[in-house]
């Protein structure tokens, strides 16, 4: 399909520099290459390393809605975050980014937080996130803040983690579960 534009046309010779008006001929513009990817994006690794991780963060969670009830800003921002209700969707947020392998499965540093409520911290690349840690610090006990604070400032550091460490730490964080199920069966809180 052809189509005709009027345009202003440059034209230069003898360093005089003429402007005319001129009917082009142009042809629309064809696509070479198809618009979307014939493979489909990969989202999730598939080495034995990020299948720990994810074991790992599946446990976190579990622990996390054992430990915390729900989203611990329910109170704070009345987001109704438990996990008995329907719908509501309960999510690991870690206090330090999980690109620290350091902090990755420590339960101390990790809290339950809903979807909307990690929506609200996350949105805009973090943009809220410094009102948000501001809140988290409010409901958290003293030795947990001072070990975020502490692990913060380390958090630069540069930290090796090795398959043993991951093995290491998801039979922790087994333990960690089957022990808050036992507490459980036997009445306790843990």
């Amino acid at each position: 399909m052809m189509c005709y534009i009027s345009c202003f046309i440059h034209h230069s010779t003898n360093g005089r520099i003429r402007w005319y008006y001129s009917d082009v001929k142009k042809t629309p513009l064809r696509r070479r290459t198809p618009l979307r990817s014939k493979t489909p994006i990969r989202v999730a690794g598939h080495s034995d390393t990020a299948e720990i991780k994810e074991r790992i963060q599946a446990l976190l969670r579990a622990i996390l809605i054992a430990r915390d009830g729900g989203c611990i800003l329910r109170d704070v921002r009345h987001c109704n975050g438990l996990p008995d209700i329907p719908g509501v969707v309960l999510q690991a947020d870690h206090l330090i980014t999980r690109a620290n392998s350091a902090t990755f499965a420590d339960t101390r540093l990790v809290v339950c937080v809903c979807r909307p409520c990690h929506a609200w911290k996350s949105l805009g690349s973090n943009q809220r996130k410094a009102e948000y840690d501001a809140l988290v610090r409010t409901l958290l006990p003293a030795d947990r803040v001072a070990l975020w604070d502490r692990c913060e400032q380390d958090s630069w550091r540069p930290h090796r983690t090795f398959m043993s460490d991951w093995r290491l730490a998801e039979v922790v964080l087994q333990r960690e579960c089957q022990r808050r199920d036992d507490f459980r069966a036997s009445g306790k809180v843990c």
